[in-house]
C-alpha cells in the first residue's frame, strides 16, 4: 500500500469552514438587521422632540389658567380682550414664560419661540341678561423652524 501525501489527504467533517459566499451572505443579513435598528432609533428620536413640544406647551398653557383662575374676577387681565404681544398688552419678557428657554423667566429683552395669548369674552350662562361669566382661551405656540406646536384651552370663570 502506497502512504498517501499530506496533499492529497481529505479533511474531516470538523474542519471544513465557511465559504466565502457564506460569509458574505452572514455579513449582508446583518447590515440590513443593523440598519433596521438604526431606522428605528432615528424615528424614536423624533418622535420625544415631537412629544417633548407637546408637553411645553401643553404645561405652559396649563399654567396660565391656573394663573388666570387664581385672579380676582375683575381683574385687568380678565378683561374682555384679547391679551397677546400682537395686541400690545404683553411683551415675552412679561408674559410669565421662559421664550427662548434658558432656563430664566422674563429676563430683559426676552425673545424667544414661544408665544402665549389669552381671549377674554363675557358670557350670561344664566340667561338673566347679565353678564356672570368670563370664557378665557389660552393659546400657546412653540414655533421652531418649520416646526410648531399649538395648544388651546378653555375655560370659564363665573362671577361668584
Amino acid at each position: 500500500m502506497k502512504p498517501k501525501k499530506m496533499t492529497e489527504s481529505k479533511k474531516s467533517s470538523h474542519e471544513q469552514g465557511f465559504t466565502l459566499v457564506e460569509v458574505l451572505i452572514a455579513i449582508a443579513i446583518f447590515a440590513i438587521g443593523i440598519l433596521a435598528v438604526g431606522s428605528m432609533q432615528i424615528s424614536a428620536i423624533k418622535t420625544n422632540a415631537n412629544a417633548r413640544n407637546s408637553t411645553t406647551v401643553v404645561t405652559y398653557a396649563k399654567d396660565r389658567v391656573e394663573d388666570l383662575m387664581a385672579l380676582a374676577y375683575d381683574h385687568t387681565d380678565l378683561d374682555a380682550v384679547e391679551h397677546s404681544v400682537s395686541a400690545g398688552n404683553l411683551t415675552q419678557a412679561t408674559d410669565g414664560i421662559d421664550n427662548d428657554e434658558d432656563g430664566r423667566i422674563d429676563e430683559a429683552g426676552e425673545t424667544g419661540h414661544i408665544s402665549i395669548e389669552w381671549n377674554v369674552t363675557e358670557s350670561d350662562l344664566t340667561g338673566d341678561g347679565i353678564d356672570d361669566s368670563k370664557i378665557i382661551t389660552v393659546t400657546v405656540i412653540r414655533a421652531v423652524g418649520a416646526s410648531q406646536r399649538r395648544a388651546s384651552l378653555d375655560f370659564v370663570r363665573a362671577n361668584m
